[in-house]
């Protein structure tokens, strides 16, 4: 990760405001025009609302639920979104609970309010399209969300699970220095903040480099309460693994720059239904906005077309 990203730290935590109207323009700038794309927000069952990009498939033969990856929000898929749509998946990706343009933005909500969001866009997808066949596809964080919703039942009747380097951490050793650094952080630095700055971003796409470091949606700090989250998180999923039985693809890039491609593995093995594993030689953590994420989709319609085929 080094030369990759750049770590600062604060004792007290900046302050910042509510998204602004430039922000979502600078977001949606360089959409294709052709992409048949929308955008607006559903509700949710709580009384809030989600913002979502919608890809409309001229003859929809699924439809695709896209989660994003933590610090990131829906716009992480404004490449592969079109790309989906025109292989006939009509795709949703919306603003889970603490990213892009959420009231929480900035807060951690909770696993178990992040997949009731996830059970509000499932109804929202099926509402408007119908009793389609439905993937759910996530990366990093929105993989584990993805598991998550499956093994507590708030996703039912999913056709399929894409997971791109899902988030796990596995063994004592890593799960105490984890914990161990958070309760320090937390005890010396309640009100403190990390600064997360990506400053290279060669392994990927122009479109997805340009974004990842300039997009003002993206998050590039995180606090205390966050950072506890996303551990649970990621410690919690290997263990919900066992749960879900929904055939599923696991994705990992062979360069793994945030995670451990071992605990990714232990993750996988865990899951009960019908697995496959895919490693891409020197893939990135981020697979959907690497240079080389044709080959990364290729892999993934061509999983959806199979599964597509046994329904």
């Amino acid at each position: 990760m080094a030369g990759v990203i750049r770590l600062g730290f604060r004792r007290i935590a900046s302050r910042y405001g509510r998204q602004k109207i430039d922000d979502w323009r600078w977001s949606l700038a360089a959409a294709d025009p052709a992409a048949n794309l929308v955008c607006g927000a559903f509700p949710t069952s709580d009384g809030q609302v989600a913002p979502y990009r919608l890809w409309r498939a001229e003859t929809p033969r699924a439809l695709v639920l896209l989660l994003h990856g933590a610090f990131d929000y829906s716009g992480a898929f404004d490449d592969i979104g079109p790309r989906f749509a025109g292989q006939g998946f009509t795709t949703l990706a919306f603003d889970q609970r603490g990213f892009g343009a959420t009231r929480s933005r900035r807060h951690w909500c909770g696993i178990k309010r992040m997949t009731l969001d996830v059970t509000d866009a499932l109804s929202f997808l099926r509402g408007r399209f119908g009793a389609l066949p439905v993937f759910i596809v996530g990366e990093s964080m929105g993989a584990d969300i993805a598991l998550q919703s499956v093994a507590r039942g708030a996703a039912c009747g999913i056709a399929g699970l894409v997971l791109a380097a899902p988030g796990a951490v596995t063994g004592l050793v890593r799960r105490f220095v984890l914990a161990l650094a958070l309760r320090l952080w937390h005890f010396f630095a309640p009100k403190g903040e990390i600064d997360v700055v990506r400053v290279s971003g060669r392994e990927f796409s122009h479109a997805g480099a340009i974004r990842l470091l300039g997009d003002p949606m993206v998050l590039r700090s995180v606090r205390p309460a966050m950072a506890s989250g996303l551990a649970e998180l990621a410690v919690s999923t290997v263990s919900a693994a066992r749960k879900v039985a929904v055939p599923a693809l696991t994705l990992v890039g062979s360069r793994e720059d945030f995670l451990s491609t071992r605990c990714i593995g232990n993750l996988h093995r865990n899951l009960a239904g019908q697995k496959a594993w895919r490693l891409f030689d020197g893939g990135p953590h981020l697979l959907f906005h690497w240079r080389r994420s044709d080959e990364v989709l290729e892999e993934v319609t061509g999983w959806l077309e199979a599964r597509l085929a046994l329904i």
